[in-house]
């Protein structure tokens, strides 16, 4: 029997401990053009670009001053040249090291949800001054001898603030943009670390101790979907990722996304999709 393997690669980020901030065209490896993702959250700021963006199998027209946010794990695929810009890549432990700071910094992760219909953010000529200004504090601090990780997470936490508000200003987003439910943070996490396994809302439920019903209610208001929803699109995706990018075969994928028949898990997949798992790997390799 072959080895499993993801063929998508991980690329590393030359991290000055848990954070780096660098311009996007002097930082070129072997994975520029191809797809590939990394272990921490990334900021992608292009200020001015031309081409195609790919961000988990959704292609983006790119332009000036488009902002993307990927959480670790996203897939996406830049265009070889034409961009400029930076990037801000960091670690959930740079940006909170303390419960305090859970307490007190702005929750990024609202920012970097990809459960939604995905789009990047739009900068204004306003805020991409500030953000520039934000930016070029962030490299003196990473320059300085001694520089502080306090200080700069805490530009990097105006910086968020700044996506935040910028996002909320364009009519393309998703419309959860405005809402701050704590319960929907804590449940994206849930879907996010036990999806494979769990696909019932009454798990989810059980966390809150709320019935399926109830939590149903507080996500169809908060983001237009019901839990299922949620966690059959995160299926859906990592089936889709499986798929492209690891040589494992549809009963493999099946099984460790907790389903216990290949065939059901077809018609799931088409269900969700329109095709079926053959027909989509097929379509990638096109």
């Amino acid at each position: 029997m072959s080895k499993i393997e993801d063929t998508i690669p991980y690329q590393q980020i030359p991290l000055n401990g848990q954070f780096s901030v660098f311009e996007m065209e002097h930082f070129q490896t072997e994975y520029a053009g191809v797809p590939h993702r990394h272990h921490v959250f990334q900021i992608l700021w292009f200020t001015r670009s031309a081409g195609d963006h790919i961000v988990d199998f959704v292609t983006y027209e790119l332009g000036d001053n488009i902002l993307f946010l990927l959480r670790p794990g996203q897939v996406h695929q830049l265009p070889k040249s034409g961009f400029y810009g930076y990037s801000i890549t960091f670690t959930e432990q740079f940006y909170w090291e303390n419960k305090h700071e859970r307490q007190t910094l702005y929750d990024f992760t609202t920012l970097f949800d990809d459960s939604q219909e995905y789009a990047p953010i739009r900068i204004g000529a306003t805020a991409a001054e500030s953000l520039q200004k934000l930016i070029a504090l962030m490299r003196e601090e990473l320059r300085q001898e001694g520089g502080s990780s306090f200080v700069i997470k805490h530009y990097l936490n105006a910086f968020l603030l700044l996506a935040e508000r910028e996002k909320k200003n364009n009519p393309v987003n998703s419309p959860d943009v405005h809402n701050h439910d704590t319960r929907i943070i804590q449940l994206r996490r849930l879907v996010e670390k036990h999806f494979r396994q769990e696909h019932q809302a009454g798990f989810y439920a059980a966390h809150f101790s709320l019935t399926a019903k109830r939590l149903n209610e507080i996500a169809r208001e908060a983001i237009s979907k019901t839990v299922t929803d949620m966690v059959h699109d995160r299926l859906v995706l990592e089936a889709k990722r499986q798929l492209a990018f690891s040589n494992r075969n549809v009963k493999e994928i099946c099984y460790e996304l907790g389903f216990e028949d290949p065939a059901y898990f077809s018609r799931f997949f088409r269900h969700h999709t329109g095709i079926s798992p053959h027909e989509f790997r097929e379509t990638v390799f096109k």
